[in-house]
């Protein structure tokens, strides 16, 4: 086995054995740059009725960091998978890997600032959109549904935040929950429900959120979140370049150098 191959195995191992899942969070919060910790902590606490039976396995990671720096094992950017890997009656063995994973995250940390900030996120999977998933199959049958017909039909299957129920989405908004984990305050700006996906045919009910990103040091950008309707789970965020605070700080937080 070459050197890279081994040091990619001894990497792997390590982040399998640091996300080992468990929904309930550390009252000590992990270093800025531990970031697999960090993901561990992200999905206890945004997805709270996910089963601690679930394994994490790590699908992809690209390591960026400062170009002076000599750690080979900064990363942050990957990919973890959550999957049953417990056998079922009649059913082999568990496989140390699954093919459909209940859940599917792809996190990345801005590697560049103090707090490592939780930057870009997409979250998918039927832990967290199947019911959503359900619904849109069952809507596409009705192709001549109009939205209102949608709506209603997405409040008969049980929807707790369908367009009618504004109010209560944004009081479960998880602004709590995400402060730790993107370093600021969310200062919800809009939020609009969509029946369909940037005006497709296909029903995909969706909430999406644009807020206002604000940093214990005064950095600013703006910011996108995405929602399903049936529990409120989250599916994305993307942070768009950050407006420097006073003083010249760059758009990614980092002093700018002086030649």
């Amino acid at each position: 086995m070459s050197t890279s191959m081994r040091k990619h195995s001894r990497n792997a191992l390590a982040l399998v054995a640091l996300l080992a899942f468990s929904p309930q969070a550390s009252s000590v919060g992990p270093s800025p740059d531990n970031y697999i910790a960090r993901a561990r902590l992200f999905l206890g606490r945004l997805y709270p009725g996910l089963n601690g039976l679930l394994r994490p396995v790590i699908i992809d990671g690209s390591r960026l960091r400062d170009p002076n720096s000599v750690d080979p094992d900064t990363m942050n950017l990957f990919t973890v998978e959550l999957c049953d890997l417990e056998p079922k009656p009649a059913q082999s063995p568990a496989a140390c890997w699954c093919s459909d994973p209940v859940l599917t995250a792809l996190f990345t940390f801005d590697w560049q600032t103090d707090n490592k900030e939780l930057i870009d996120l997409t979250v998918l999977g039927p832990a967290v959109d199947g019911r959503n998933d359900k619904f849109s199959k069952e809507a596409d049958k009705h192709p001549e549904w109009s939205d209102a017909q949608i709506t209603a039909a997405l409040n008969q299957a049980g929807a707790k935040y369908g367009p009618d129920h504004k109010a209560e989405f944004l009081r479960a908004f998880p602004r709590e929950d995400l402060r730790p984990f993107v370093g600021g305050e969310l200062e919800v700006v809009s939020a609009d429900f969509h029946a369909r996906a940037g005006g497709a045919v296909g029903a995909d009910p969706t909430w999406v959120v644009r807020a206002k990103w604000h940093s214990p040091d005064g950095r600013e950008a703006d910011c996108t979140l995405m929602f399903e309707p049936f529990d409120g789970n989250l599916h994305l965020i993307r942070r768009m370049p950050v407006v420097p605070k006073a003083g010249g700080e760059s758009s990614n937080g980092m002093k700018p150098r002086v030649p």
